[in-house]
């Protein structure tokens, strides 16, 4: 590595730890994440200068600007006919001081809640952390949008989570909203009373000059408690113990842990929010938080967090990776011989990508070394991703690093659309043949059909064939340039369609796009085309033999002598107990070796999640898909 690139590396951390440590002030408002609009005047002998949310400015305009204009609360009480006594000026600070409590989350939860320091274990007031600010900002799009809040929360450890969503909970309840319920469950009702515990702390410490908050068991519960003068319980539950909780109409969820919920032949995590969900309306100012450090894969919460995801449900997904948590940094002496001996580290690099400071990467590696955790351990306990965090143990098919190298190839596509044609089938399917930009379409492409070079072959078009509805399968058509082989280059992904189609109208369209791409070899794997796929019987008539009447370049798995001698020719390729292995080690080579330029990143996250089944067999982990792997294994 230059020095030239050393001291870019140093300059770029400089400014991320800028970020880090930048000042943050929730009374004035600087360093705030939420769009604010500053407020300056005098009153009472000294000057006020602040910020405050755009919501506040925008719905208490004339009273505001009437305020900025006139420079001082005292002109203003003149304006408006009030004697600007010392009472009458404290009275309206007070006034605007409620106003903004009304608004601005950050100036209440400081001024009004406490909290418990982690590592001094002194009560303190609650003043937002980076992460806790980033989750918040997710909240109140929705809040100030009159939208339901709902959102889900993927954990790593250590950065109050938990505690923000309790305080945003009680914000809403205390400043907001009368008879608005809440409810925590957790696995095990303990944990949920400890949850619960933030609030009693809370309430014990908020200040007598805004009010006495006081918790009640609600109708002689052990379990809930009431908010005096609020009339909000605020309650508890269990996954274990659900049956307590279906008998209230919960305005607020906060369902902890989701994780570790077990699913048993009695009930189900997907029972238990299922019930709490019904009871929650979907009103402005509702919220269901459900949030875990992540327990795996196939599981409730790793379904909800990739429906949220994928855009399937209304939850917003938040992930916070460890190198956004401020605690965990870890000072250097000499960055330039932390960089020279460390770099060279592919998942070093990888961390540096991703954003995290030399400090954070120090604390990381020191940390690993330290616990003596393993990859996979650190996966789970401090995720850098997403996919990390719900990494699938020891079972997986595919190295870790390998996927991370091919991910590094990865980049958003240069088109997105469909195919289109002047039919859908036959003769016609091959004439007029044009793509159409959609951002909404299901094929994605970084490089469309090179005209000005012809060369036999150069494309390959694999296909996984699989369902036509929504819950099956995908199918999944990848389009691979060979070029650069002639070269000593490996081959190039540049091109991927994937979607839900009629069996037979992928296989067309599969046929289409290889016509597009300069007449490409087609590859289908033919084992839910064939009649009868088991068999060696003389009778293969599947759509491969429609479409090879019309576009002859598709990919025969019948041996040449056979047809010699008389046999027909079967078209596409069978995945069996042998070949399925063979073309997973043949992708397993080539991402160990960089033999190929993977583009669609969707790859890498299929990758992530392939393994090896109990059975010895090998597919996707529960919930997850594998069609884009097969594809690009084929190919």
């Amino acid at each position: 590595m230059t020095e030239k690139e050393i001291t870019g590396i140093i300059e770029e951390n400089n400014r991320r730890k800028a970020v880090i440590e930048s000042p943050y002030n929730p009374v004035t408002g600087e360093g705030s994440p939420i769009e604010r609009f500053k407020l300056s005047y005098f009153g009472g002998g000294q000057l006020w200068t602040y910020s405050v949310p755009i919501q506040m400015y925008k719905e208490n305009k004339p009273v505001l600007d009437a305020l900025i204009e006139t420079g001082s609360i005292e002109d203003l009480l003149k304006l408006k006919g009030i004697n600007p006594t010392p009472l009458a000026v404290s009275g309206f600070i007070n006034e605007l001081t409620e106003l903004r409590f009304k608004y601005d989350f950050e100036f209440w939860a400081y001024l009004a809640a406490r909290i418990q320091d982690k590592s001094t274990k002194r009560i303190i007031p609650f003043k937002l952390n980076k992460p806790q600010l980033k989750t918040l900002v997710e909240l109140e799009k929705m809040r100030v949008a009159g939208e339901p809040i709902r959102t889900i929360i993927l954990k790593a450890r250590q950065w109050g989570g938990s505690t923000l969503i309790q305080i945003y909970m009680a914000w809403i309840q205390i400043i907001h909203k009368k008879n608005w319920h809440s409810v925590i469950v957790a696995d095990v009702e303990d944990q949920a009373r400890n949850i619960r515990g933030m609030y009693s702390r809370f309430a014990k410490e908020y200040p007598d000059v805004f009010g006495k908050i006081e918790l009640v068991p609600f109708e002689g519960s052990a379990k809930n408690r009431m908010i005096v003068g609020r009339n909000c319980i605020v309650g508890v539950g269990s996954a274990q113990k659900p049956e307590s909780l279906r008998s209230y109409d919960f305005a607020m969820a906060h369902l902890s842990e989701v994780g570790s919920w077990k699913t048993t032949l009695q009930k189900s995590p997907e029972d238990l929010a299922q019930s709490i969900r019904a009871s929650i309306p979907d009103v402005p100012y509702s919220l269901e938080v459900v949030e875990s450090t992540a327990k795996g894969v196939g599981n409730f919460f790793h379904r909800e967090w990739l429906a949220a995801v994928n855009k399937e449900s209304s939850y917003k997904p938040i992930f916070i990776p460890w190198f956004e948590i401020p605690r965990y940094q870890k000072p250097l002496k000499s960055h330039k011989q932390f960089i020279r001996e460390n770099f060279d580290n592919e998942y070093v690099r990888f961390l540096w990508n991703l954003g995290a400071t030399l400090e954070g990467i120090h604390w990381y590696i020191r940390f690993k070394k330290g616990k003596n955790y393993s990859d996979w351990r650190m996966n789970n306990e401090f995720p850098s991703t997403a996919t990390e965090a719900f990494a699938s143990s020891d079972m997986r098919v595919f190295n870790p690093k390998y996927i991370l190298r091919a991910r590094e190839s990865c980049i958003d596509p240069e088109f997105i659309g469909d195919i289109s044609a002047k039919s859908q089938k036959g003769k016609e399917a091959f004439e007029r043949i044009e793509f159409v930009s959609n951002s909404k379409g299901n094929f994605f492409i970084w490089s469309k059909p090179d005209k000005s070079i012809n060369v036999s072959d150069r494309y390959v078009v694999s296909v996984d064939i699989g369902g036509r509805t929504d819950n099956s399968d995908y199918s999944v058509i990848k389009v691979i340039d060979r070029y650069w082989m002639i070269y000593g280059g490996g081959p190039e992904v540049v091109a991927t369609w994937r979607g839900h189609l009629d069996q037979d109208l992928i296989a067309w369209k599969a046929a289409q796009i290889a016509k597009w791409y300069n007449n490409a070899l087609l590859i289908v794997e033919s084992n839910s085309l064939d009649k009868d796929a088991d068999t060696e019987g003389t009778h293969f008539l599947t759509i491969l033999d429609e479409i090879v009447a019309f576009y002859s370049n598709i990919y025969a798995r019948t041996d040449p002598e056979k047809v010699r001698q008389g046999l027909p020719i079967k078209y596409g390729f069978q995945t069996t107990l042998s070949t399925k292995p063979m073309v997973i080690d043949i992708l397993n080579a080539a991402l160990r070796e960089d033999g190929y330029i993977e583009r669609d990143m969707r790859a890498c996250d299929e990758m992530d999640t392939y393994e090896i089944k109990p059975n010895g067999t090998m597919g996707a982990v529960d919930s997850c898909h594998d069609d884009i792997v097969m594809a690009t294994a084929i190919g």
